[in-house]
């Protein structure tokens, strides 16, 4: 282990503390001599008082030496990694540093892949043949975003702009029903201030319908996610998810579901030198669909992946 430098104000601390043992006071040494005279084995109040007062102060002082040794490596151990600075971005953007390694890579790549994978939002069943559902959808989700994985990532306008542990963004969908089995899908986001964006594209197939003698209907999905307009990289992501659901008092449908997220990236920069990573991400989510007046349509979701996410919805039937 690297010893730190002593810092002067310590120096001094410590031999004021060990001086005030071992240096008397001379003038009151002196005045008391001159005043009493001392018995054979037995101290005198005075003795006392002034013991009392050297014990106290040379307890204070280790006090505050104490207290001065422990911040300092407490600060040492808080301090952030620095931010990587380009001057010329609006907002923290994908730009990969020459610090980056590939076990950063590779969780930054399963992390930022899942999390931005087309997400459901919506129950097992599915639209009906001929009709349209436009809506809005705000997404949002936390990051380390001092680890290396997010860090080396990342550039900033300054370094006193760091990318923030929670991100949100809103996103425009669009789902048709082909048959009355079959919906297919589609999203585009964008961060305005910075250099990506996704769009994705989904299926999903209802196997059983809720009936009299189903209790529940399911469904599966396939989605497909292109990471956009990012030069430091190549990402992709497909999805698969089985879910169910079951309609309650007529307009609310509530549902559970699991799948996984295949991603796949590799970078496109000179900056770094490292192997393309794959890799499979597994989740779990869950939500509900509220229907008013067959038309208007809310509803959210919780997908619990590499970084848990939370998915809200508003959305018109069109036709």
């Amino acid at each position: 282990m690297r010893r730190l430098p002593r810092l002067p104000i310590i120096s001094h601390v410590l031999a004021m503390a060990a001086g005030a043992r071992s240096r008397p006071d001379d003038a009151r040494s002196a005045r008391h001599r001159s005043t009493t005279t001392r018995l054979p084995g037995r101290r005198t109040t005075a003795d006392t008082s002034r013991a009392d007062h050297e014990c106290l102060t040379t307890f204070s002082r280790l006090v505050v030496v104490t207290a001065i040794v422990t911040a300092a490596p407490l600060r040492a151990q808080s301090a952030y990694p620095p931010l990587h600075v380009n001057p010329s971005v609006e907002d923290c953007s994908v730009q990969f540093a020459p610090t980056l390694t590939q076990t950063a890579f590779r969780r930054f790549v399963r992390e930022f892949g899942s999390v931005s994978a087309f997400k459901q939002v919506s129950p097992a069943s599915t639209l009906g043949k001929g009709r349209a559902l436009v809506s809005v959808e705000m997404m949002r989700f936390t990051v380390d975003e001092w680890s290396a994985a997010w860090n080396d990532t990342f550039a900033h306008p300054d370094d006193q702009h760091p990318l923030g542990s929670t991100q949100s963004f809103p996103k425009l969908k669009l789902r048709v029903g082909v048959t009355d089995d079959l919906d297919v899908g589609a999203f585009y986001t964008r961060n305005a201030q910075a250099n990506y964006g996704w769009i994705g594209l989904d299926g999903k197939y209802r196997l059983l319908t809720e009936s009299a003698s189903m209790p529940v209907s399911l469904a599966v999905r396939g989605a497909y996610t292109r990471t956009l307009y990012v030069t430091d990289m190549d990402m992709h992501a497909l999805t698969a998810d089985v879910s169910v659901d079951r309609r309650l008092w007529h307009v609310f449908r509530p549902y559970v579901g699991l799948g996984a997220d295949g991603v796949f990236a590799r970078e496109t920069t000179d900056a770094v030198s490292l192997r393309r990573e794959t890799t499979i991400v597994p989740h779990l989510l869950g939500g509900f669909d509220v229907t008013v007046w067959e038309r208007l349509s809310l509803g959210a979701e919780f997908t619990l992946g590499a970084r848990p996410s939370a998915q809200v919805q508003i959305g018109g039937v069109v036709f």
